[in-house]
């Protein structure tokens, strides 16, 4: 189950996706091994395993595709270009920011019956449509994006701001992010609310409130050769009680950390 502040390598602020004349596309592939805490209540604490990226990059003039697995903040963004006056752009863009989850864990944590979960009503995947504004100074890039949800999941309307920054040093490059994101009520107590009808000797009725998440993002990479690329990524968010408080969350914060290689045409 994974929340995202943000949702693509774009905003880091050598990676936009500039307009571009007809057609152009780019990709990269690689595997890596990743350890993770969900806060999830009823997952492993120590969810660990081998999983491979695809990075894949598409634009026709002011549109674009741009899917990253490689940055623990990667996903799927498709999106449109309104505006572009340097240091500004606005674009429309769409996402999924909420993966669903059920008593068997979901997609991503499918499996057995969770007992801690048994019994709830399965939560729907979302997918968000709306703006991003995009401030960039250099190697430092600042986003506000004002997202609804249009899947019809939560409907809610969601608000994230991110601000990240790109240092070289010798042949490395670190990359770093913090970013916060706001969640109305109608959101928090569509995933983390418990209803009467959910609720069990061990799990309580709970009406979820309004909750943020600030989340922070580290990531390096190295070239190994012409082709290949080390990389090594950390990525925390915490959750405020809104969320937190939750009896469908074993604790207040999730964490995810991974090393791999990429290929790089």
């Amino acid at each position: 189950m994974a929340f995202t502040s943000q949702a693509s390598n774009r905003l880091y602020a050598d990676n936009n996706l500039d307009s571009s004349d007809g057609f152009l596309w780019d990709w990269t592939f690689g595997a890596e091994y990743y350890h993770e805490a969900p806060f999830l209540v009823g997952l492993k604490n120590d969810n660990n395993g081998l999983e491979f990226n695809v990075n894949l990059a598409l634009s026709y003039n002011d549109f674009y595709l741009d899917f990253d697995q490689s940055q623990l903040t990667g996903g799927a963004v498709l999106g449109y270009k309104l505006f572009d006056s340097e240091p500004w752009t606005l674009d429309i863009i769409a996402v999924q920011l909420q993966s669903g989850f059920d008593e068997y864990g979901g997609a991503i944590y499918s499996g057995p019956l969770i007992k801690e979960l048994e019994g709830i009503t399965p939560r729907q995947a979302d997918y968000d449509a709306g703006l991003r504004l995009t401030r960039t100074n250099g190697d430092t890039q600042l986003n506000l994006e004002i997202l609804h949800d249009i899947a019809g999941a939560h409907q809610s309307l969601i608000v994230s701001t991110f601000i990240s920054h790109i240092r070289p040093w010798k042949n490395w490059e670190f990359r770093s992010g913090v970013g916060l994101s706001y969640y109305p009520k109608t959101y928090t107590n569509y995933y983390f609310g418990v209803t009467p009808e959910e609720a069990r000797a061990f799990r309580p009725v709970f009406e979820a409130s309004n909750a943020f998440a600030m989340q922070f993002e580290f990531h390096a990479e190295y070239p190994l050769s012409r082709h290949w690329v080390f990389l090594g990524g950390w990525l925390t968010t915490w959750f405020s009680s809104g969320i937190g408080d939750s009896p469908l969350v074993e604790q207040p914060y999730q964490h995810k950390a991974k090393v791999g290689i990429r290929y790089v045409f």
